[in-house]
């Protein structure tokens, strides 16, 4: 199984006032990530956006997507608004 994963999406904001920024994994992703499985879904990660790298966890939405939320700091030094596409890359950690 792999362990690093690269992929270009678009940064969507969930409904509701705070909601997050994100962007979602390719479904092609879904059954390898499902496979390594954690407590509720997260996923040690490091993820990469631009020359942003930051640690964070890689989570799954209600449908069982997952998804990388984008931390308002990696947005404003990679200066990503909601609708833009972006190349994430992101390796999970092992433990």
């Amino acid at each position: 199984m792999k362990w690093d994963f690269s992929f270009t999406g678009t940064a969507q904001q969930f409904l509701g006032s705070g909601g997050w920024v994100y962007v979602a994994v390719p479904k092609k992703f879904t059954k390898e990530l499902k496979q390594r499985r954690r407590a509720w879904g997260m996923y040690p990660i490091t993820a990469h956006v631009g020359k942003t790298s930051w640690k964070t966890k890689l989570m799954m939405k209600k449908g069982g997507d997952f998804f990388v939320a984008l931390k308002t700091s990696v947005r404003n030094k990679e200066e990503i608004t909601v609708g833009d596409r972006v190349a994430v890359s992101f390796k999970l950690e092992r433990e």
